[in-house]
């Protein structure tokens, strides 16, 4: 399963209700600028909502390598034969009398199908054999994440860190949840355990990132996130989210062209081509913004 796929996240629009009230210049000579600005504050003053790839807390992965975790079958062919009987069950292919290794390898095909409730019924199967294998929670508790039970997700990942303390996935994990649903001083609190064993963890510096972001901390959020930069130079979001906080501290360049990047990884990331818009407002060119302005609404479309 990835556990990046597009989900709903929560984007400020600060900047764009300030640039809606303060632009009445701007406003004359690109009239698309605040009709998408206008558009966008609208959906209420808690900020916007769009589905944006790869946007907002990400886990680190599912399926790492745990002293607890159990071994990868070594009868390749009753694996396969599992396989395709659960493929051919009318029936919830977890009441095959099989073990729990082959019924983990079910659950993983199911959640690489995107088959999300029978993956986890797999997966709380597996765990009623095995309590302990802390590779089947994690995964089920990512997979509980994408289905939006973000607070039975975090029940399984708590049980999981009780079993593994010190595990920097299992914590960065932790903290995904825990930011998705505003819980950012726990979030916090996990992030930088994992950064003071493994500062060079890129998953732990974007979501503290995120983190410092959505608590309005936007000089606190510029280094991490140019950090996680450093580490990862392909994330878009990562440099969006750069980009927004730069935009906040007033390194209008800076965030121009951190706007700039994340369109160049993610060509329809809408939100930061709304962002360029906002920046060149600022830089007072306005014609360039009532072109990001539009290339963005043409994206929501």
């Amino acid at each position: 399963m990835n556990p990046r796929r597009r989900r709903r996240r929560h984007v400020t629009a600060e900047l764009a209700a300030e640039r809606a009230q303060s632009s009445d210049a701007a406003a004359d000579s690109a009239p698309d600028s605040l009709e998408l600005i206008e558009e966008f504050s609208a959906e209420g003053e808690a900020g916007l909502h769009f589905e944006i790839a790869e946007d907002g807390f990400v886990p680190a992965a599912t399926d790492f390598q745990s002293p607890g975790s159990i071994e990868a079958p070594t009868r390749s062919s009753v694996v396969k034969r599992t396989r395709q009987a659960a493929s051919d069950a009318t029936d919830d292919p977890i009441d095959l009398d099989v073990g729990a290794d082959v019924l983990y390898e079910c659950a993983r095909d199911a959640a690489r199908e995107g088959k999300l409730d029978l993956a986890a019924r797999r997966y709380n199967h597996v765990l009623q054999l095995q309590p302990d294998n802390v590779k089947a929670r994690n995964n089920l508790a990512l997979i509980y994440d994408e289905m939006g039970d973000h607070e039975t997700a975090l029940t399984e990942l708590d049980q999981c860190v009780e079993r593994e303390p010190d595990n920097a996935m299992l914590l960065s994990n932790r903290a995904a949840v825990l930011g998705t649903v505003g819980r950012y001083a726990q979030a916090q609190r996990d992030l930088q355990v994992v950064l003071d064993a493994d500062a060079g963890n890129v998953e732990a510096h974007y979501n503290l990132g995120v983190v410092y972001s959505r608590k309005g901390l936007w000089s606190e959020a510029v280094p991490q996130l140019r950090r996680a930069i450093e580490l990862d130079q392909g994330r878009a979001a990562a440099y969006y989210y750069l980009g927004e906080a730069l935009n906040h501290v007033d390194d209008l360049e800076g965030a121009l062209q951190a706007f700039q990047r994340a369109v160049e990884l993610s060509p329809n990331h809408q939100n930061a081509l709304c962002g360029m818009g906002i920046v060149l407002d600022r830089l007072h060119r306005p014609d360039e913004a009532a072109q990001m302005y539009r290339r963005s609404r043409e994206v929501k479309a």
